[in-house]
């Protein structure tokens, strides 16, 4: 996972810049009110775990992001519970919530339970986050070191 390479003062940096307080708590507000409406139907929601082959013991956050992640469970998701997204979750969700994850672990020293797990996690939806989180922190980067001229 390209994201948890970053350095830990582009993490702490893009997280006071780019992802304010109110967007990671309604993420994870959101996050814990999906997870709690899937597992209202046991069924699915078992299917759901057994398909990521989730750890016994995960944080909400990353469950959430493996879940969301995964396209045919997204979609599963949307449509058994006539949710009123796009035909996906969107990506920028999920690489928000990724981010906040990693600055969590690498500058907070704080541990989620399934961490190590999403890290070696392999999904054609967690690559796509991985690049889209990637991708936010490079532009943020180059953003932060751009200077105007005057002419």
């Amino acid at each position: 996972m390209h994201t948890f390479q970053i350095a830990e003062s582009v993490l702490d940096g893009y997280r006071n810049d780019k992802l304010s307080d109110v967007r990671i708590n309604f993420l994870i507000t959101q996050a814990n009110e999906q997870l709690s409406e899937m597992a209202q139907n046991k069924e699915l929601y078992d299917s759901f775990l057994t398909k990521v082959k989730a750890p016994e013991r995960i944080d909400n956050i990353i469950l959430w992001i493996l879940l969301m992640s995964n396209e045919a469970i997204g979609s599963k998701y949307i449509r058994e519970f006539k949710k009123d997204f796009r035909k996906f979750i969107p990506v920028s969700d999920l690489a928000d919530l990724l981010l906040y994850a990693i600055h969590l672990k690498k500058v907070k020293n704080v541990e989620l339970d399934g961490f190590d797990y999403l890290l070696e996690y392999q999904e054609e939806g967690i690559e796509v986050m991985d690049q889209y989180a990637f991708t936010n922190v490079l532009l943020y980067i180059q953003t932060s070191k751009e200077v105007q001229m005057e002419f």
